[in-house]
């Protein structure tokens, strides 16, 4: 795969992304987003969404 193609690609972390983990993981220089599931149901959710920058 060319660094073009790479670099186009867009990669959605799809396992267990919560408030404790999400700031670490979106940091990823690989992962552009998550699957939040289940633990948007709660609030804390919030704190995984303002937690981090450019979301």
């Amino acid at each position: 795969v060319s660094a073009d193609v790479a670099a186009k690609v867009r990669i959605q972390y799809g396992g267990s992304m919560k408030a404790a983990n999400a700031k670490s993981l979106l940091s990823q220089p690989d992962i552009d987003g998550g699957l939040i599931g289940g633990a948007s149901l709660k609030p804390e959710f919030f704190d995984c969404v303002n937690g981090v920058p450019g979301v």
